[in-house]
């Protein structure tokens, strides 16, 4: 009686774990995937982060006087990095890398004197990215920009 208990128990354990290796590998789809890995629609996609990091490094050229690092380059440049004048005002970030910042600012205490350049002309999908890079890096923890954000600032 034992040995058939021993038996069942091990045929449903193989069972059930067969089963369960099926349901995972049948989800091929990013619709079944979407589904055993829900998103937290409050952080950006890492397309977008890898796409914002580009734009940042290179045709934004925000880390020229930023850096990569997002450290800055004080007196004259604010970091980006733990700056509470960033995370402050998401929508004030979003115009500002359109459009640049004329007025001085006080980041995490020390004043910057403003100015900063118009940085080539982009796309609202490229601002939505490079702003959801630099709100999502360093540290920063700024939550995801949607295109809707993005287009009403315009």
């Amino acid at each position: 009686m034992k040995k058939i208990i021993v038996v069942f128990s091990l045929v449903s354990f193989v069972f059930v774990l067969a089963f369960s290796i099926g349901q995972v590998t049948n989800a091929s789809n990013s619709e079944s995937i979407e589904m055993l890995m829900p998103q937290d629609d409050g952080v950006p996609s890492a397309e977008s982060i890898a796409a914002g990091k580009a734009i940042y490094e290179g045709k934004g050229t925000c880390s020229v006087c930023h850096q990569v690092t997002g450290l800055g380059l004080p007196p004259t440049f604010p970091p980006l990095a733990k700056a509470d004048y960033l995370l402050a005002d998401r929508k004030r970030a979003i115009k500002q890398t359109m459009y640049g910042a004329k007025e001085p600012i006080v980041v995490n205490g020390n004043t910057y004197p403003g100015g900063m350049m118009v940085i080539p002309p982009l796309t609202d999908e490229e601002v939505k990215d490079v702003v959801n890079y630099i709100l999502n890096s360093w540290g920063n923890k700024g939550g995801a920009v949607t295109i809707e954000e993005v287009k009403a600032a315009r």
